[in-house]
């Protein structure tokens, strides 16, 4: 395999791990809020106020792309509720689809909430926490470097605050099922352009000159990405030994059903 999909592939395949390991996430978050607070209503407030401060992006994210891609925007909620489909809706931003709003801008105004979220994960990655000096240590496999360096990591100003933005981030900048509505027909759309482009260019050597661009965007998803599965393996643990230590404590367990959460 060529080097140059390496980027594709690593940010597909921890994409793929990423929306796996956030399902659990929704769903044993949700059953320990009701194992702490023993009903419904109150679970539901305490699973959305954990991951408010992702919420807020999410939400945030999806009314400046309407706004600044023209686009007229209605009611704002980050107030959770339950859909008529049995989903579970944490927050919503209302805009107008008029006959010229396309999939272009619909799509972007969908992509919004995974770009930002992809932007903050990695401003606090390198700016707060310096996960280049982890890396460069793990690259190196010095034990002593090693532990400097995860030393240093632990040591940072606030580390658990910024743990649980990363964590909350993390867990809510994945587009939801509305917001991938127009994807396929802006994927088809891009392609055909594509397609065109390739054409009139072939020879010119311009596809070689933006496939740079592009791989680089790709690896910074795919950094972003192995961020959050890093971030959630460790909260995972951490609800999992709460799940257990509650239900021990009350005697009972969750049974879990289907059970869908949109931002």
């Amino acid at each position: 395999m060529n080097d140059p999909w390496m980027p594709f592939l690593a940010a597909a395949v921890a994409l793929l791990i990423l929306v796996f390991l956030q399902r659990w996430i929704h769903t044993h978050l949700h059953g320990v809020s009701l194992l702490l607070t023993g009903r419904p209503e109150w679970a539901v407030i305490v699973y959305a106020v954990v991951l408010f401060p992702g919420v807020f992006l999410h939400e945030a994210s999806h009314w400046l792309a309407a706004t600044l891609t023209g686009v007229r925007t209605g009611g704002v909620s980050l107030m959770p509720r339950h859909q008529p489909d049995g989903t579970l809706q944490l927050g919503y931003v209302e805009y107008y689809k008029g006959r010229t709003l396309g999939p272009f801008r619909e799509s972007l105004i969908g992509a919004a909430p995974l770009i930002a979220g992809t932007a903050v994960i990695l401003l606090i990655a390198y700016r707060v926490f310096g996960v280049t000096t982890l890396a460069d240590a793990v690259v190196t496999g010095d034990i002593s470097t090693l532990a400097d360096a995860m030393a240093e990591f632990i040591a940072t100003p606030n580390f658990l605050v910024w743990l649980y933005l990363l964590f909350a981030v993390g867990n809510a900048m994945l587009p939801s099922k509305s917001d991938r509505h127009a994807w396929p027909a802006f994927l088809l759309w891009l392609g055909g352009l594509t397609i065109v482009v390739a054409f009139l260019t072939s020879g010119t050597g311009l596809l070689d000159n933006l496939a740079g661009p592009v791989a680089t965007l790709f690896g910074y998803l795919a950094i972003a990405f192995s961020i959050a599965i890093a971030v959630d393996l460790l909260f995972m643990a951490v609800i999992a030994l709460l799940e257990w230590l509650l239900g021990r404590a009350r005697g009972v367990s969750v049974v879990y059903g289907r059970q869908v959460n949109e931002q």
